[in-house]
């Protein structure tokens, strides 16, 4: 497929239609014979409910030109963690005395996880997903969303304080 696929977010309260909206935008596309990606961010996961059969990780295949991914945001919380101990472990060996191990066992609770989470998967699906035209993202609640949107701004302004 040349060129960049085109975004479609469906961002809203938790129970005004978001996932009915997103999947129904993509069985439109899908119809219009678009390859289309149906990607759920939502914790949720009910896109599994609306086309009555279980989608995970793995892309799975609904008609020619639609394929549905439910992300397992726990599972993107690990990965993601795995991948902060592993960097600061690498970062900090001769730290090991002063029991780095407890330290980096609090990362799970701190602020911004599911977010940085969420942003992985994110990036995950746009490397990932290069056959298809539309990728629609079925997002999760207002709150959550916003954030994960703010997300890498927060992060340019945080980094322009740390190097002033």
């Amino acid at each position: 497929m040349p060129g960049k696929p085109t975004y479609i977010f469906f961002l809203g309260k938790g129970g005004v239609g978001k996932s009915t909206s997103a999947a129904l935008a993509a069985l439109k596309y899908a119809r219009q014979h678009q390859p289309v990606l149906l990607v759920s961010l939502d914790p949720a996961h009910n896109q599994s409910d609306i086309f009555a059969r279980q989608f995970n990780e793995k892309l799975t295949r609904i008609s020619e030109f639609l394929a549905v991914k439910e992300i397992n945001l726990n599972q993107w919380i690990q990965k993601y963690l795995q991948e902060v101990q592993s960097q600061v472990s690498r970062s900090y060996t001769y730290l090991t005395a002063l029991n780095l191990e407890k330290y980096l066992d609090v990362l799970k609770y701190s602020p911004g996880i599911e977010e940085y989470a969420l942003l992985l998967a994110f990036n995950d699906v746009r490397s990932s997903a290069t056959e298809f035209e539309i990728i629609v993202f079925d997002m999760p609640p207002t709150a959550l969303a916003l954030r994960f949107l703010g997300l890498p701004r927060l992060t340019l302004l945080w980094l322009e304080k740390l190097l002033d």
